[in-house]
């Protein structure tokens, strides 16, 4: 089997979409609905977590009621003297460990290397950090673009829609953008 792109089997992606759909679903559940016994489900959860196909449980978070107001998108190119300094992977390193960031993505750009989401309490808290990226660091990071918005006007945080498509190998068709009257579906 080819750790990089296990194959799963029928069951295996059976389980998996359930435990998209309800990360604390447990093992009898599941085996209820698909008819197995909890010790088959407890093997193939098992084997999705040790092929990597699961690499851990994570909740999803209303960042408002844990005081997180505003969020930021961050488009940054590092200088050279940051890559005169460290390798790449310290620098994700860096970024993996700096508070305020909630996911971060390494780009091969010629107008930015990274792109950052960062959270906030409040505007106040951004603008300070952001303000002291600009003056402290002005050597090591240009900002390319700042997009600010309320946690309010978030949509969607979850990938589970493109995740069942991946499994079931389907393939997505302009007639499922959001935009399509239902009718024409």
């Amino acid at each position: 089997m080819n750790p990089d792109f296990p194959k799963l089997t029928e069951n295996d992606k059976s389980v998996l979409k359930k435990m998209l759909d309800s990360t604390k679903i447990s093992d009898s559940d599941i085996a209820k609905t698909m008819k197995l016994s909890p010790q088959a489900i407890f093997k193939i959860r098992n084997k999705l977590e040790n092929v990597g196909v699961i690499k851990g449980y994570m909740p999803i978070i209303d960042f408002k009621k844990i005081g997180i107001n505003v969020m930021v998108v961050l488009i940054i190119k590092f200088t050279p003297a940051v890559w005169n300094k460290f390798s790449d992977g310290q620098v994700s390193d860096r970024i993996h460990k700096t508070p305020y960031v909630i996911s971060a993505y390494r780009v091969s750009d010629e107008q930015a290397s990274h792109i950052l989401v960062l959270g906030f309490r409040d505007t106040e808290q951004k603008e300070r950090y952001v303000s002291h990226i600009q003056t402290k660091f002005s050597e090591e990071i240009q900002i390319k673009s700042i997009y600010t918005f309320s946690v309010d006007k978030i949509i969607s945080q979850s990938p589970l829609g493109l995740l069942h498509e991946i499994i079931d190998k389907k393939e997505f068709t302009p007639k499922d953008l959001f935009l399509n009257d239902s009718k024409e579906k």
